[in-house]
């Protein structure tokens, strides 16, 4: 990996005096450091340090960053995991906010704040009062959108992320055997399709509405 993936803040900006790519393998863990880790490529897991089986509680790829204080802030409860390669840059807390400067980048900074917390507002209502399958649902058509590559002739979106039932489980709250009953509707019906190295979404539409059920 030698450059941003898509949707990265830096996508095809050219900047100096940036530091150079931190490479991560999968399984690694992101060692602490002050200041921000942005993603240049690649996805990352969000982990409840202290589950015995690592709780996965959120997932980042391009575009997101993580912000080391606030995650030692915590009182070091959380960890952060490579779920594949991942290739990104460790700035200063002066360095991001020289970033943050640039015009094209504070644009899309601004667009990305606004759909983080659209995003969150969406999960808060989907996770209060929608079904085990609105729930899945949801955060297929949400990992799509974010990180899927689509196919311009099928419409299919695959989504380079490779995730256990136990993963899946966690992400949605619910237990492993509720998530599999789940998963296996969709594959069924054919919305859904999962494999070694991510999943398809098949039917984006027909999950977009799945993930309104009990509303």
């Amino acid at each position: 990996m030698s450059d941003c993936g898509a949707g990265c803040l830096l996508k095809g900006i050219s900047l100096q005096g940036l530091p150079p790519y931190s490479r991560y393998q999968a399984g690694q863990e992101l060692g602490a450091k002050e200041g921000t880790f942005l993603i240049c490529q690649g996805h990352v897991g969000f982990c409840w340090r202290h589950s015995p089986t690592k709780c996965l509680l959120e997932i980042y790829g391009p575009r997101d960053f993580i912000a080391w204080e606030r995650v030692e802030s915590d009182g070091g409860c959380y960890r952060v995991e490579a779920l594949g390669e991942v290739q990104g840059r460790w700035l200063e807390r002066r360095q991001w906010l020289e970033l943050l400067r640039h015009p094209a980048v504070q644009e899309r900074f601004l667009e990305y704040t606004r759909r983080r917390w659209q995003r969150q507002r969406e999960w808060q209502l989907v996770l209060a009062h929608g079904s085990v399958r609105a729930r899945l649902a949801w955060h297929l058509v949400d990992l799509a959108q974010r990180f899927g590559e689509r196919d311009e002739q099928t419409k299919e979106i695959f989504v380079p992320i490779a995730l256990t039932q136990e993963q899946q489980a966690q992400l949605i709250g619910a237990t492993r055997a509720r998530l599999w009953e789940a998963r296996r509707e969709f594959e069924h019906k054919r919305w859904l399709i999962c494999g070694p190295e991510g999943f398809w979404v098949r039917n984006e539409e027909a999950l977009r509405q799945q993930s309104l059920e009990k509303f």
